[in-house]
């Protein structure tokens, strides 16, 4: 009775809560929509406003610029490598370089260079983000209300994960917003705080498991990349009699190595149920395999990307539900910043952020032209494909992310949009957002280390099996793979840490015969690129690149 009295005050506090959050929040959102010209006017006059006493707001006049015209002839284009000095400047000084406000922390992201790119997270972009959450968590609600009713597993990064030389700390929002979220609703959500902080994979998706299992009544659950839940399906299977174990003890089999605060913490809340363990244990021996449906039927909704790299994963992870969950797009996003809201979960109406950010684009097919034209939110077109370029409020000014996106329909006169891939050199199949000369750079560092004489590779990305294959000229051998790996990972901290987490699959490494340049250059002449404009692109996806390489390879180890 206590129980249901528990549920019964929680459904009554989240139906107020909703109304709130409907009132202060998604009407004023959606009034912004129907006027997105002048609303996204307004919003950068702000920006500029805000930053005029900058240094960079100095250097680009801010003050003189009275148009999108202006605007558009006073600042360039900007990646993150051109304003780098900016935020290390502001970081060390306390000068207001990029920004008019102190940045009280940063999200941190590899970049090109090897380096981690910093971005600047102020007290104002943390408010945007939580109401950004609370707008999500409303359209989610209407979706079905259902969805909070039960357990939340929500799989997130730490707010915190180190310190920057001046002390100033570095982590994701995803876990800052966690750890705000009002107790009523943190105690629907099934994991402890401290199991982000695990840095060892195998221990922290071992311990995630655990307390996922463990629950009957999980209703919703959310992470960014649907590699993570078939990873944690797989990590279920093998693992299923220790964590059954685990759980009709209460006490953690995998926790000796974890320091003992830590441990302490999330000993005190993995709390035995031997009735769950015992349920488990029937039902697989009754159904041979058990699938998540069978493992938590009460599921109502998987909140992850849907789009790009991510689709390919879908398939695999449908056939493990049953007709009452729902796959819903958590809309497009990045370390750099939020750029949409999906009003709509079963109809995926993803508006862009227009209240957060102010968004310029150009057409794909234009982008890399003389001059290409700059259109604004309003002017874009359904159906057409574009790159996109957004000015934050904490200090990235006409940003390019290399990011393609697709205008899929209109709400009221705002454009709704989605993301479709990563631009040119650049590959994402499990977050870990690898460039083209984070590839160069590793496989030519071990070709000088070996001394050797290559001039032909091509790396490929293989969006199913979660992997990338490295096709490369003799003389190389197959056991240089690790070393190149080793080499990406100083590179791009996210491909460190997706392959840690076993996300994404060991690169291989494929010999192919010296003939396999040619033959791969005629390929691509014959699909109508030029002799005269041939570059070799040394990073593809499979998707971009149907060349039959096993033609070439060289089957014994080179």
């Amino acid at each position: 009775m206590t129980n249901l009295l528990k549920q019964c005050f929680l459904n009554a506090y989240l139906r107020v809560r909703m109304m709130w959050i409907r009132y202060k929040y998604y009407v004023p959102f959606i009034e912004l929509t129907k006027n997105p010209k002048l609303n996204q006017w307004n919003l950068l006059k702000n920006i500029l406003h805000q930053n005029k006493d900058t240094h960079f707001g100095a250097k680009h006049k801010f003050t003189s610029i009275l148009s999108y015209n202006d605007f558009q002839n006073a600042i360039p284009i900007n990646e993150y490598e051109d304003l780098r000095s900016y935020i290390n400047q502001q970081e060390q000084t306390g000068e207001p370089c990029l920004n008019s406000q102190q940045p009280v922390m940063y999200a941190q992201t590899s970049g090109t260079t090897g380096e981690p790119k910093n971005i600047p997270i102020l007290n104002a972009t943390i408010e945007s983000y939580k109401q950004s959450q609370s707008l999500f968590s409303y359209t989610q609600y209407s979706y079905d209300i259902e969805v909070y009713s039960g357990n939340i597993l929500a799989i997130i990064s730490p707010d915190i994960e180190g310190n920057l030389s001046t002390g100033t700390p570095y982590g994701a929002i995803s876990g800052l917003i966690y750890k705000s979220m009002p107790t009523l609703l943190r105690r629907s959500y099934l994991l402890p705080f401290e199991i982000f902080a695990v840095s060892d994979y195998e221990i922290k998706y071992y311990l995630i498991c655990a307390f996922a299992l463990k629950s009957e009544n999980i209703t919703l659950i959310a992470t960014p990349n649907p590699s993570t839940i078939l990873r944690l399906k797989d990590i279920i299977d093998t693992n299923f009699e220790n964590l059954l174990r685990d759980i009709e003890s209460g006490s953690l089999s995998c926790m000796e190595e974890l320091d003992p605060e830590i441990r302490i913490k999330i000993n005190c809340k993995f709390k035995p149920n031997q009735l769950r363990a015992s349920q488990l244990r029937e039902l697989k021996k009754k159904r041979g395999s058990l699938i998540i449906s069978d493992i938590w039927p009460n599921l109502k909704l998987i909140s992850t990307w849907t789009s790009g790299n991510c689709s390919t994963l879908l398939p695999a992870l449908k056939v493990q539900l049953s007709s009452k969950s729902f796959i819903g797009e958590v809309g497009y996003m990045s370390s750099e910043f939020r750029g949409t809201i999906n009003l709509d979960i079963r109809n995926e109406i993803q508006v862009p952020t227009l209240n957060e950010n102010f968004f310029e684009f150009v057409e794909r097919d234009e982008w890399g032209s003389k001059s290409p034209d700059f259109l604004m939110l309003h002017e874009i077109e359904l159906g057409k494909d574009y790159y996109i370029f957004v000015t934050t409020q904490n200090g990235l000014y006409r940003y390019f992310i290399n990011d393609i996106i697709q205008v899929t329909g209109k709400y009221h006169n705002t454009p709704t949009i989605k993301f479709i891939q990563k631009g040119d050199g650049v590959i994402n199949l499990t977050g870990e957002k690898l460039y083209e000369d984070q590839v160069n750079k590793a496989v030519l560092k071990v070709i000088k280390n070996y001394n050797l004489r290559i001039k032909f590779y091509v790396m490929v990305a293989y969006s199913e099996e979660l992997k990338y294959r490295l096709y490369i000229q003799q003389p190389f051998k197959a056991a240089y793979a690790h070393e190149i790996e080793e080499e990406i990972s100083c590179l791009n901290i996210e491909y460190m840490e997706k392959r840690k987490s076993g996300r994404l699959k060991p690169l291989e490494v494929v010999c192919v015969e010296k003939g396999t340049a040619e033959e791969f250059k005629k390929y691509n002449l014959n699909k109508g690129q030029r002799e005269g404009q041939f570059k070799l692109i040394r990073l593809l996806s499979d998707k971009d690149c149907d060349f039959d390489f096993n033609k070439f390879s060289i089957l014994e180890s080179c």
